[in-house]
């Protein structure tokens, strides 16, 4: 527009008048090309965040698949949001388990090659869809939209999917071919067996299930764990082994169905054993003793021959270090298998035998690998079967043919943004969705002090909810992610540190659990305290403010420590862990007996702000100190309301949003940024010609 500009003063100028309204028609139609132009940007981008919506936060495929199709006939000339367009067309198609889905990333590598970052992407998709398996390569297909109710684990024919009804004691069975749910009543008096708990295994003809049950002896009246054997109908009815100071898991039968593979760990809960116990008399064979530095055990079982055991834990470390062990029955010649130094965990054994499946993080993503076995022993290295498998998908077992089930549980809603007029409560703009990398509803937003950046939680599935939040710092200019420390076990409870060169956060590294400081560039990672939640620091970058629970105190403690000397102190006792500290560091604003209240953190009287408006808040001051926003909990849509610091009316905000899950405003104290939780859908998905093909001799 400057240079229009400039043609318009030069032509007054040189030119006639006739010449001067002709120059001014053609300046007229540039504009108008340029705002038409800037308009067709807008919509095509519009219609994207669109189609991703319908992927992303609702899973409906078919219909994204339609949208961006719309922005690549509309929008052509649009080469960014075509190409992104035509890779989503992929990605749904990949999801949806069809041929389509290597066309569609061939068609952007083929026809966008000026988008580089686009097709790189598409080229990683090819590669993983290419896999180990056969002419046709790996197919990813989904079995199930609603995979509610089905779990538990793959019969060994590769038939069912079974599980026990922990409050019936029936055993409730997917058919994989035809899709049917059958439930085999139990017959027995299941309320006076004990109560079941989550651990089951099925013998290898299908006819039998062990379990786990907490009983109470009725003598003693003690506290007992027992392992139960029966027929699938209930019938046979034994219990295998019972203690009272050992917890004990079924992990595998044996082939001959002569053992249990089981997991005990015994009181104090110092030591996990992985046994062996007969079905004949119960005795127990100690296979291996797995010290307390183990921070999970991640399974265990036999060969299709009987003649050895595979198992994985990981251990605690930053980052922790996960290995896959292999030895035979007998609890000899242990060795490990596809060693490395990131965290992998046994997924099962191939059908034949002659191979292992595991997850691993070696690449840098959570993918599916293979190693060849022999005569209990690794066989050259391992082989990637399955790129971006992911952490949360719930393996249910490997069928005959080679295919393996799985469980997915994809957490539904989104992060949104819009505008408000703050001192109307007015809505300026209103709220649309924001794409992010992981889907599901981002948690705890929160602006950076300078409002260039929004922190929050990303959730990446949803099968392992402790260990699945990575911190995330989104750019407000240009959208981009990065992630922080993705190898933290356990991540909550966020804020900025007032420099914004930090994050401060809840988490478990695998060793330690407290608050720590994160730096926002390095990643690396500094403990401020071992215990405490909901940390702040003042703006002194010595103060850190934080809640900690004290035996005898009817609610938590906030708190304030020095970190230069440790020294700490009450500052007051509140309901719950909703509080924020202002802008200046020295006061909070908390929650307690129904109402909201401040005080210094010198200490003195609290000074009441409001009350009565809901049960509970999530409580934010604005940047300038003036507010606070006291988003309430509870109802059916959340209210927002806008309060003076200092006392006043508080004012609601026109905006209500169902199921919103939390609420930050920016510190120019218009634009805002909000998720929203609509629950989970599971789906049950099978991978197919993914394992390799091995030569008669190797």
């Amino acid at each position: 527009m400057r240079v229009s500009t400039q043609l318009i003063k030069n032509a007054k100028r040189k030119r006639t008048d006739l010449k001067l309204q002709w120059i001014s028609g053609v300046v007229f139609a540039l504009m108008l090309v340029v705002v038409s132009s800037a308009y067709a940007q807008q919509n095509a981008g519009a219609l994207l965040q669109s189609g991703l919506y319908k992927e992303e936060v609702n899973g409906d495929l078919e219909a994204a698949i339609k949208i961006y199709e719309r922005v690549l006939k509309d929008f052509p000339k649009d080469r960014l949001v075509a190409a992104k367009a035509q890779l989503h067309i992929g990605l749904c198609y990949e999801k949806l388990g069809t041929a389509e889905a290597r066309k569609a990333y061939e068609s952007v590598v083929r026809d966008f090659a000026d988008q580089s970052d686009i097709v790189a992407q598409a080229r990683v998709r090819l590669a993983a869809l290419g896999g180990s398996g056969g002419a046709g390569g790996l197919v990813t297909r989904r079995v199930l939209a609603d995979a509610s109710g089905v779990g538990g684990a793959l019969t060994a024919d590769g038939k069912y999917i079974s599980r026990i009804d922990e409050d019936t004691g029936d055993v409730v069975q997917f058919e994989v071919a035809s899709g049917q749910r059958t439930r085999i009543t139990h017959r027995g008096p299941w309320s006076e067996k004990g109560k079941a708990l989550q651990d089951q295994a099925y013998s290898r003809d299908g006819k039998q299930i062990v379990y786990n049950v907490e009983s109470s002896d009725p003598n003693t009246k003690e506290w007992l764990y027992q392992l139960r054997i029966r027929n699938l109908d209930g019938s046979g009815l034994r219990t295998l082994y019972s203690d009272k100071d050992s917890y004990v898991a079924p992990l595998d039968w044996s082939p001959d169905a002569g053992s249990i593979l089981a997991l005990r760990s015994r009181k104090p809960f110092k030591a996990t054993e992985l046994t062996l116990i007969s079905t004949a008399d119960g005795s127990v064979c100690v296979l291996r003793s797995i010290t307390s530095d183990v921070f999970s055990f991640q399974g265990a079982s036999f060969s299709p021959d009987g003649r050895f055991v595979a198992f994985s834990f990981v251990r605690e470390g930053s980052p922790p270090h996960g290995d896959v062990f292999l030895m035979t029955a007998d609890g000899r010649n242990e060795v490990v298998v596809a060693g490395h130094p990131a965290e992998d965990q046994l997924l099962g054994w191939a059908p034949d035998g002659r191979s292992l499946v595991f997850l691993s993080d070696r690449s840098g993503t959570w993918d599916i690998w293979t190693v060849h076995i022999t005569g209990g022993k690794q066989q050259g290295e391992p082989e990637l079967l399955k790129k971006d498998f992911g952490y949360d998908s719930e393996v249910l077992g490997i069928a005959p043919d080679g295919s393996c089930y799985y469980k997915t549980k994809t957490s539904l809603g989104g992060l949104y943004n819009g505008e408000v007029d703050l001192e109307t409560g007015k809505i300026l703009v209103s709220p649309a969705p924001v794409a992010t990398r992981y889907t599901g509803p981002p948690s705890q937003p929160t602006w950076s002090p300078d409002g260039r950046s929004l922190l929050y939680l990303s959730r990446f599935g949803g099968m392992r909810s402790g260990n699945n939040n990575i911190l995330t710092i989104r750019s407000a200019a240009t959208g981009k992610e990065r992630f922080l420390s993705p190898r933290l076990r356990f991540v909550n409870q966020i804020s900025w540190a007032p420099d914004g060169r930090s994050v401060l956060a809840f988490l478990t590294t695998g060793t330690e659990t407290g608050i720590f400081r994160i730096d926002t560039e390095t990643s690396g990672i500094t403990k401020l305290t071992d215990l405490g939640w909901a940390p702040h620091l003042c703006p002194d970058g010595k103060t850190l403010v934080f809640v900690r629970g004290e035996i005898g105190r009817p609610g938590p403690i906030i708190r304030k420590r020095n970190l230069d000397t440790g020294e700490e102190s009450e500052v007051v006792q509140i309901t719950g862990l909703l509080y924020d500290l202002s802008p200046d560091g020295r006061e909070v604003v908390f929650q307690v007996d129904g109402a909201v209240k401040t005080v210094s953190l010198n200490g003195g009287e609290p000074r009441e702000l409001f009350r009565g408006l809901a049960q509970y808040y999530g409580l934010r001051w604005t940047r300038d100190g003036r507010y606070v926003i006291a988003r309430a909990y509870g109802g059916a849509s959340s209210e927002i309301w806008r309060v003076p610091a200092e006392g006043g009316t508080p004012l609601k905000l026109d905006l209500s949003v169902p199921k919103m899950e939390s609420f930050t405003l920016h510190p120019d104290n218009r634009r805002f940024a909000f998720s929203v939780n609509e629950g989970s859908k599971s789906e049950l998905w099978v991978l197919e010609n993914f394992l390799p093909k091995y030569t008669a001799g190797e």
